[in-house]
């Protein structure tokens, strides 16, 4: 809303305004008596202020579109977790049928998931082309946008690389759109994002228990070789647990109560899905942020140290595990009875195999050597022959290669990762920029691009990007792109009103 002014001899005595914090970067209603003499600098946005009963909102949030945009998420949330809502197992197509046909369901997810961005992409163009200090972000994500769309010119099946690349453009217009034409509208931004994926994780947690806990017992849950990976797609709410806990840490900061309950409950669904490596990743995230956000003292020191070694650790299985693979053995030798929990019951040589992983990435590096700069093509190294001859060098089925940075050599080579890894720790540092001004904001943001990348350690968000950590990731970091990491309110001609109360009164 524009500000609107009100003549020198209409102040009243006492009024209460919003002032824009230029560190925060929001608005915040203040008061104030206008009973001293003195220059007083009136840099205000006079408007009725809307209440609901989560506390105060902004015109756009009182609307009846922005709660219909809710609604529409909240369906296409429901909808994304459909395979777990159903009681008996969605069996996925065979991946062959899959990957030449792709999923309907999926399809119009992703086509829906634009809509609603794109319903606010032209006003998220607007807020961005006056953002100068982004555009080199942009850049980047053009170049890697359109060397993913070279490789198609030799990929091995450009029918599919077209496709893939396609539902990249789609989910890259609704984050964009969401982000930066909706979310930053809000009064909190990032942070009103950060509730929703809250919500969001108890959702999935409440359909967890709903389908797949409820019947189960106590024992039951115990039991090393449990788990629910081998007939049920996992990742739909471990993705969105993980997202949950670091925004429960960061929504919480001063409730301690709802913060340790939050925290408590997501930490323990991630432990029962048992995906150990996400579940250290989201440890060494949620140290970090705490110790950004706490104050100087012994506990923010030994959290960041504490970060700094899983977040290591998570580089290390990036890059093959080989520390990993050294520390599982010395502590098979060491602490023998804690083999079946660390290995789900499969044994030592599954626990040094990563699950399998290890002789997976064995067999694809040739492969990444046939092409190494400018790889197989965009998402197109996993087409249907490759499933077989994969297969029989595993044993296992393999249709991606679970490392998202090797998958992404495999279909745009060195460069094509160059160019992303580029984007993505430009956008990284963008938002420690931010959170010198606003600090929940900015290092929120930060940690989710952080996670995202230590989900693509030993998982393929990578060349697959229709999946959560994209989704939220990508729609919180163009939120704060449209939120500029300088103070952009700059005091307006006009605003001073240097009479005092008994001259007012003449």
């Amino acid at each position: 809303m524009r500000p609107t002014l009100l003549p020198r001899d209409k102040f009243h005595e006492k009024m209460t305004f919003q002032i824009r914090d230029s560190d925060a970067h929001d608005i915040r209603p203040k008061s104030t008596a206008m009973n001293t003499s003195g220059a007083f600098p009136v840099n205000v946005s006079i408007a009725p202020r809307h209440r609901a009963f989560w506390g105060r909102v902004t015109e756009f949030e009182a609307s009846w579109f922005y709660r219909l945009t809710i609604i529409g998420l909240v369906l296409w949330w429901v909808a994304y977790l459909y395979p777990l809502i159903t009681v008996v197992d969605i069996e996925d197509p065979p991946a062959v049928q899959g990957t030449m046909e792709g999923s309907l369901a999926n399809r119009l997810l992703v086509i829906s998931f634009a809509g609603l961005g794109g319903m606010y992409l032209p006003r998220a163009i607007r807020a961005l082309r006056v953002r100068r200090e982004v555009a080199p972000i942009f850049y980047l994500l053009a170049g890697y946008l359109f060397w993913s769309a070279a490789t198609s010119l030799w990929s091995i099946d450009g029918v599919l690389s077209i496709r893939r690349l396609a539902i990249l453009v789609l989910l890259l217009i609704g984050a964009i759109g969401l982000g930066a034409g909706f979310y930053a509208q809000t009064r909190d931004r990032a942070i009103t994002l950060a509730r929703h994926v809250l919500y969001a994780s108890w959702i999935a947690i409440a359909v967890l228990i709903a389908s797949r806990l409820w019947h189960q017992s106590f024992l039951e849950l115990l039991n090393p070789e449990w788990t629910l990976k081998y007939d049920t797609p996992t990742q739909y709410y471990m993705f969105a647990a993980a997202y949950g806990l670091i925004s429960a840490i960061v929504l919480y900061p001063s409730a301690k109560i709802k913060s340790v309950v939050s925290v408590l409950v997501l930490g323990l669904v991630l432990l029962l899905l048992k995906g150990r490596t996400l579940i250290a990743g989201t440890l060494a995230a949620g140290l970090l942020i705490s110790s950004c956000l706490a104050k100087r003292g012994p506990w923010r020191t030994t959290a960041f140290l504490l970060g700094l070694i899983l977040s290591s650790v998570q580089v290390d299985l990036a890059m093959g595990g080989r520390i990993v693979l050294s520390c599982a053995a010395f502590v098979a030798d060491r602490l023998a009875s804690l083999v079946p929990y660390l290995s789900i019951g499969n044994g030592i040589n599954d626990l040094l195999s990563l699950d399998g992983r290890i002789p997976l990435w064995h067999t694809l590096w040739p492969y990444f050597g046939d092409h190494p700069f400018i790889g197989h093509g965009f998402g197109a190294f996993w087409y249907p022959n490759r499933f077989a001859d994969v297969y029989h060098e595993v044993l296992w089925p393999a249709v991606v290669a679970h490392n998202g940075f090797l998958d992404e050599l495999l279909g745009t080579g060195v460069i094509g990762l160059l160019l992303f890894l580029a984007f993505w720790f430009a956008s990284m540092q963008f938002t420690l920029r931010v959170a010198k001004g606003d600090k929940h904001s900015g290092y929120l943001v930060f940690v989710w691009l952080l996670l995202f990348l230590f989900c693509n350690s030993t998982l393929s968000i990578l060349q697959s990007y229709f999946q959560a950590p994209t989704l939220f990731s990508g729609t919180a970091l163009f939120a704060v792109l449209a939120q500029s990491s300088r103070p952009s309110f700059r005091p307006l001609p006009g605003m001073y009103c240097t009479k005092t109360k008994a001259e007012r009164q003449r």
